[in-house]
This record gives C-alpha cells, sequence and structure tokens, in this order.
C-alpha cells in the first residue's frame, strides 16, 4: 500500500513540473495606466522618464516647473506650448508629446 501512495505521489509531482516552468516563463500581467492619474500613481510611474526630464525635475515631484524649467533656454521659451493641460507645469507626458524626448 506503500509503494503504491508513493507511485502516486510520484506521478502527480512529476505531472505538476511542467506547470511550473510553465509559470516560471511567462510573464505577469501589467495593469494599465490610469490616462488621468497623477504622478503619485506609480503607473504613472510606467512611462520611462527622459534624461533631460529627470535632470531638470529637481525636486523629483514629476513634473517641471516655470522656475524648472528656467535651467533650459528650449523649454523656458516652449514652456506655455507643451503646458497643454495649463496647469503651471509640465508632466513627462507633455514633454515627450511636444517632442521633447
Amino acid at each position: 500500500m506503500t509503494s503504491r501512495k508513493t507511485a502516486i505521489t510520484a506521478v502527480l509531482l512529476l505531472g505538476a513540473l511542467p506547470l511550473t516552468a510553465l509559470a516560471a516563463t511567462v510573464p505577469a500581467q501589467s495593469k494599465p495606466a490610469a490616462a488621468a492619474s497623477g504622478p503619485t500613481d506609480p503607473a504613472t510611474k510606467k512611462q520611462a522618464e527622459p534624461p533631460m526630464f529627470k535632470q531638470l525635475d529637481t525636486n523629483k515631484d514629476g513634473y517641471i516647473s516655470k522656475a524648472e524649467a528656467a535651467r533650459s533656454a528650449n523649454l523656458s521659451a516652449r514652456f506655455d506650448q507643451l503646458d497643454t493641460n495649463h496647469d503651471d507645469r509640465i508632466s513627462v507626458q507633455e514633454y515627450v508629446n511636444g517632442g521633447m524626448s
């Protein structure tokens, strides 16, 4: 009886091995980013910040303010054009959409 239980257990374990191998190779599904979420929402951070955006965002709040933009003549000159929602700051999305990547 014991060898029968051992054989059944072995068959069950061997049958489960392909499933564990499959699970290890399938990437986890990511949640879609919400379109209107704020910068503190982790979903917004999914978009990679261009290196210059990171450099200009000195307080690391996810936005470039007018004061931060003053460090770049090009960005400062285009600030109002890039700030499409007119909240006096440029988000990563506005920055990228404005061709500033």
